[in-house]
């Protein structure tokens, strides 16, 4: 497994997603995902306040609590917008702050390591933003705060309003993130592009990479074809690029001797600049382990851009 501290606290380079935890995912399935995650070297676990409805949180925490797993670091997100308003959104102090003390019970700690917010709220001056964030800060609550699903233009004048006032901007920032051509951007969410891409690799900014082996799409063309496909699946990333993106992670799967996922793993963890750390989940505890496996396997440079299409 490799390593970051970019975090501030060793963050393994793939991350555990939780999003069913509580849910479709039961408590004791759950348990046994974070114990192999442990026992494989991973030590960055991804929820949300909005997952589960606060049940994935609060699985996690019982789990932290019961394992004595003090080395773990886990982030969490709040402001997720208001699904019953229109998704109205909820990017203020008040809102925030409701979010993050609940985040805090549920989890059952102090202090947060890493905390994002979920979704952004472009009518919002950024500067009130990163004023109230840098008072959960102040208070002990949080230690770093991240963007999930900001454009880099919004988080660049966030950033930059923070650098000038001497308070802290973000340090990372989650997108959707892997291998695939989308072919559509569900509202609210931001994909990675070329122009996001050299964003990020100017700023050396980290990327927390979620839904990044694209509903599984890869591995399910690959191992049954387009029938074993979702529906949503299919409309986001069925076309002819991503048909010829296939064929050069099944050559690449030859080459390393690994699984399609874990190559995906792989590829993903081995960008350097920017660092780039892939979200994995799964309903079984296989398709964990599956992915895990391509912990260590280090991509070629020319191969990535192969893959992704970016220069490198």
């Amino acid at each position: 497994m490799r390593y970051s501290h970019c975090f501030g606290k060793k963050s393994s380079r793939i991350l555990l997603g939780t999003a069913y935890f509580g849910d479709t995912i039961s408590k004791k399935i759950a348990f046994e995902m974070m114990d192999k995650f442990r026992e494989m070297g991973g030590t960055h676990i991804d929820t949300a306040r909005y997952y589960a409805d606060g049940a994935s949180e609060e699985v996690v925490g019982e789990w932290l609590s019961l394992r004595g797993a003090n080395e773990m670091l886990v982030s969490t997100k709040g402001g997720y917008y208001d699904p019953d308003s229109g998704e109205k959104g909820r990017i203020n102090v008040a809102d925030v702050s409701s979010d993050l003390e609940k985040s805090l019970k549920a989890l059952n700690v102090e202090t947060i390591d890493f905390y994002w917010l979920h979704r952004d709220d472009e009518t919002k001056p950024v500067d009130e933003i990163i004023d109230f964030m840098n008072r959960f800060v102040k208070e002990g609550k949080i230690k770093k705060i991240g963007a999930s699903n900001w454009t880099s233009q919004r988080i660049s004048e966030a950033n930059e309003y923070a650098h000038k006032n001497g308070l802290i901007g973000f340090a990372a920032s989650q997108i959707r993130f892997n291998p695939a051509y989308c072919l559509g951007e569900r509202g609210g969410l931001v994909g990675m592009d070329e122009k996001e891409f050299n964003f990020y690799k100017q700023h050396n900014m980290p990327v927390v990479a979620y839904s990044s082996q694209a509903k599984g799409f890869f591995s399910k063309m690959s191992e049954s074809g387009v029938d074993s496909l979702s529906e949503k699946a299919k409309k986001r990333y069925l076309c002819d690029e991503n048909i010829n993106r296939l064929k050069v992670l099944e050559r690449l799967s030859k080459k390393y001797d690994a699984s399609i996922a874990a190559v995906i793993c792989g590829a993903m963890s081995s960008f350097d600049v920017p660092e780039v750390f892939p979200v994995i989940g799964g309903s079984r505890l296989g398709q964990i382990t599956d992915s895990l496996n391509g912990s260590d396997v280090i991509i070629e440079k020319n191969e990535l851009e192969e893959i992704f299409k970016f220069e490198l």
